[in-house]
């Protein structure tokens, strides 16, 4: 379907909406031209030229053009890696599904090994684990439905009309609509956020813990049904700092994270920049999110060249007070603040490989900067 929005948009306008519509849809489906008047954009997926319309309406309403501010740079940015890695030995299951072979559960184990040393360690903080399925009123309460609506993967269950399931299992392959019709949503989804699980039960884990700083490391899901991609998955695991307290400490974590993280990189020998960023938002007021998170610095992302442009890798988050507001955790334990860093492993893994950095010295345990403030060196 094509739409031709009239009204004229600057090319950093249009590029940005050019990635969030590629985040939703998919690179193959997706193209926008400037033209002589407006815009023109074509999405090659099942909307009507309104429903086109109102979607590239809602992202530029209010858009500024706010510039990505390059925090860091280390090593031969524009030099591209292999773009078919050795040692990613994964079989596709469905999109952005892989079973994984032993070169790449191998690799994976070694990329969560640096993050424990050469992160984790750094922090005194409980190694917390997630579980994979979190209650759906957690992301009503954070604001994710709002965002990231076609992200949610609902866990379903079968009907209680059909709680001996002898009808379902008279079901043969092929009969998808009829099994569809078995089941309803329960109140679980897949958890698409590993951070959630310490807002949700901050007050316990600070009762048991004594402390607001948490390491948490669980399972990752997210239905990007036009976008999955060996990289872009579907499943995933991710490494998360988890930072609670006043504005102060906050704020003061928010840069020991920045500055571990990019002696990290660093130490890795891993060619990345670290810029500004924001999300992809097609929620309320999608534009003045996405502004407000450049102009104050709240997220910055270690993005890592590859032969096909640059992969995210991980990034670290200043929410100001939204969590702590939304899960009440101002009144329960006296908490303005929240912050976050998060290592996506997979990914990870994929960019060490694709940069034959695994198996050298420079990944080997020990070989660390020195820990004085590098992003200006980077």
């Amino acid at each position: 379907m094509r739409y031709h929005h009239k009204r004229a948009v600057t090319a950093a306008s249009a590029e940005e909406l050019r990635k969030a519509l590629t985040f939703y849809y998919g690179s193959d489906t997706v193209q926008v031209r400037q033209e002589a008047e407006g815009l023109s954009v074509e999405v090659g997926v099942r909307l009507t030229e309104s429903e086109l319309a109102d979607v590239v309406r809602h992202f530029l309403r209010g858009h500024r053009d706010v510039p990505v501010q390059v925090m860091a740079e280390h090593g031969p940015v524009a030099t591209t890696a292999r773009p078919l890695p050795p040692g990613d030995d994964r079989i596709p299951i469905a999109g952005g599904t892989y079973l994984q072979g032993p070169e790449w559960a191998a690799a994976l184990e070694r990329t969560r090994q640096l993050v424990y040393e050469r992160v984790a360690a750094e922090f005194d903080a409980p190694h917390l684990t997630g579980p994979a399925q979190i209650h759906r009123e957690v992301l009503l309460r954070a604001g994710y439905f709002r965002k990231f609506p076609n992200l949610v993967n609902v866990v379903s269950r079968i009907r209680p009309d059909y709680w001996d399931g002898v009808t379902v299992s008279r079901l043969r392959p092929g009969q998808s609509e009829a099994l569809a019709s078995f089941y309803e949503p329960s109140d679980l989804v897949l958890n698409p956020v590993t951070c959630y699980h310490v807002y949700s039960n901050a007050l316990e884990l600070h009762r048991r813990h004594r402390t607001e700083l948490f390491a948490i490391e669980g399972p990752i899901f997210r239905h990007e049904a036009h976008n999955h991609s060996a990289t872009r998955l579907a499943e995933f695991r991710m490494f998360e700092l988890v930072r609670l307290g006043r504005r102060d400490e906050v704020s003061a974590e928010f840069e020991r994270l920045l500055d571990s993280f990019s002696r990290f990189f660093i130490s890795l020998g891993l060619p990345h920049r670290v810029v500004s960023a924001s999300d992809a938002f097609f929620g309320d007021d999608p534009s003045l999110s996405r502004d407000a998170q450049l102009l104050n610095g709240s997220k910055f992302e270690v993005r890592v060249p590859l032969a096909d442009g640059e992969l995210s890798v991980a990034s670290v988050n200043a929410h100001g007070e939204v969590f702590a507001d939304a899960f009440g955790l101002r009144d329960a334990m006296g908490t303005e603040t929240t912050c976050c860093a998060g290592i996506g492993l997979d990914r990870l893994t994929y960019a060490l490989l694709a940069h034959d950095l695994l198996s050298t010295e420079a990944a080997a345990p020990g070989a660390r900067p020195s820990t004085s403030d590098t992003r200006s060196e980077m």
